[in-house]
């Protein structure tokens, strides 16, 4: 009979609870004996996603849902049994909404409405157009090889689009997914849909013309640039997912336990946690955030690496208002902010119009982001202060009288991984080192992709990678053990 192999996961976060469940779901169909162990350092399981429910209140810490257009995520759902608990968000979160000018614009999402949209002057529209005759670069997709040709996602906008695109719709987009900047972010790592399209088509506009064509010959809807699919989030939030993956692991999953260190020796790899070392095991996936995971480790260059990657901080301030103490309908998904705006806020999520449950009837909830990459200092201020950015900012723009009667902020520290220019080279030496650490995998948002599709795309990834790596080293133990 095989041995039975033991792994170790660091991280209870979604990345490590999905990857854990993959391996043991994996090994089994592969009849591949297999032991996880997870070690989450916080008290709980979950990572970033986290849900406060207070009284008839529910909101996120963390992200507020995801995009149904993922089969690993919903794959995921269905084998842990959360089918049932999914919550589609209101169709009223289609609409979308920019600060332009002073004024909440919605965000057009046809060409007509572009054509009629205040949100770019006719001089900027008529820039947009002329996309169809910019000719691509020669040199995309060489990112991980050459980071000299790693661009941002900037100056990609103002090379096809126009600079009053770029500042008006891709700048609040980088915050609004990444809390980023815009001027700072490798499009190659964030956004690498954009460089298949302007690669494989030549250009936006002839990607999309193309991909329409084909979606209706194939009876399919509407061709995007961009990530497509329904936001979805569960009845009990987000946190429900990495309870339930939890739940289901025959694995044990140990809370309050921060690694410190993991060890190669002889007999495979130890684990020191909760003060004692654990182990052996024959392979260790690491999910922590990387500048943790570069704390495991004794080794200069990778940890180098992986503490390179900047994190940008977050505040997330939730106002909970009377409906009739807010002028403003609310009737949408929420606003970003431009960075031309001049406003400490990123953007505000109207929460209680995305998905139903959130607040009661007769009240609604606003979810203020602030910090990001650009105003790291953000987390300096007080409660006081960071309430009354939010009311400074929104009440003229949406009607607001007087003061929240409720109130929730929670600061992120290094909130969201930030993919600088020069990302997929790093990643490229990443794994060139990773060839010395026979057994070592690392995943997690901080690498290639920070949304929770990405996460769980990537653990059934890892987790297949690991078992590869275990079913290629059985027969030398075999060996030994003979």
């Amino acid at each position: 009979m095989p041995e039975t192999l033991s792994v170790a996961v660091v991280g209870g976060g979604i990345a490590g609870l999905a990857t854990a469940f993959d391996l043991e779901r994996e090994a089994e169909a592969r009849g591949l004996p297999l032991r996880v162990t997870v070690f989450e350092a916080a008290p709980a399981v979950g990572g970033n996603l986290r849900t406060i429910r207070d009284g008839d209140f529910q909101l996120e810490e963390g992200p507020n849902g995801f995009l149904d257009s993922e089969p690993a995520t919903l794959r995921l759902v269905e084998r842990v049994g959360l089918g049932d608990a999914l919550q589609r968000s209101e169709d009223a979160t289609r609409h979308r909404f920019l600060l332009i000018d002073g004024k909440v614009q919605e965000m057009p999402m046809s060409p007509p409405a572009f054509l009629r949209s205040g949100t770019l002057s006719w001089p900027g529209k008529l820039r947009v157009a002329t996309e169809l005759l910019r000719p691509p670069r020669r040199d995309l997709g060489r990112a991980a090889e050459d980071p000299a040709t790693d661009e941002t996602v900037y100056d990609f906008g103002v090379r096809r689009l126009g600079r009053e695109f770029a500042e008006n719709f891709l700048d609040p987009m980088v915050k609004g997914v990444f809390g980023g900047d815009a001027r700072r972010l490798s499009l190659a790592s964030a956004f690498p849909r954009m460089v298949e399209l302007e690669r494989d088509h030549g250009g936006l506009f002839r990607a999309l013309f193309k991909l329409q064509r084909e979606r209706k010959r194939s009876g399919a809807g509407e061709a995007s640039p961009g990530p497509s699919g329904v936001l979805h989030s569960f009845r009990g939030g987000m946190v429900e997912l990495p309870r339930a993956v939890a739940a289901a692991l025959r694995g044990e999953v140990l809370t309050g336990a921060p690694v410190t260190a993991l060890r190669r020796g002889p007999e495979g790899w130890t684990v020191a946690a909760d003060g004692r070392e654990h182990g052996p095991f024959a392979a260790v996936v690491n999910t922590a955030p990387a500048h943790a995971a570069a704390g495991h480790l004794d080794d200069a260059e990778l940890t180098g690496l992986l503490a390179g990657i900047p994190y940008a901080p977050m505040a997330v301030i939730v106002l909970a208002y009377p409906r009739a103490a807010v002028d403003h309908p609310l009737s949408g998904f929420g606003m970003l902010n431009p960075t031309r705006a001049g406003r400490r806020l990123l953007g505000v999520l109207w929460s209680s119009s995305i998905f139903t449950g959130r607040a009661p009837r007769d009240r609604v909830l606003l979810r203020c982001m602030a910090g990001g990459a650009a105003d790291p200092d953000i987390l300096d201020l007080d409660d006081d202060a960071l309430r009354r950015i939010c009311l400074e900012e929104l009440t003229p723009l949406y009607g607001l009288h007087g003061e929240p009667e409720r109130s929730w902020i929670v600061r992120w520290p290094r909130a969201i991984a930030q993919y600088r220019p020069g990302h997929l080279a790093r990643l490229a030496a990443v794994s060139r080192r990773l060839a010395e650490h026979p057994g070592l995998f690392l995943t997690g948002s901080s690498y290639r992709g920070i949304a929770v599709n990405h996460c769980v795309a990537e653990a059934e990834r890892t987790a297949a990678a690991v078992l590869d790596h275990l079913g290629a080293a059985a027969p030398a133990r075999t060996r030994r053990d003979d």
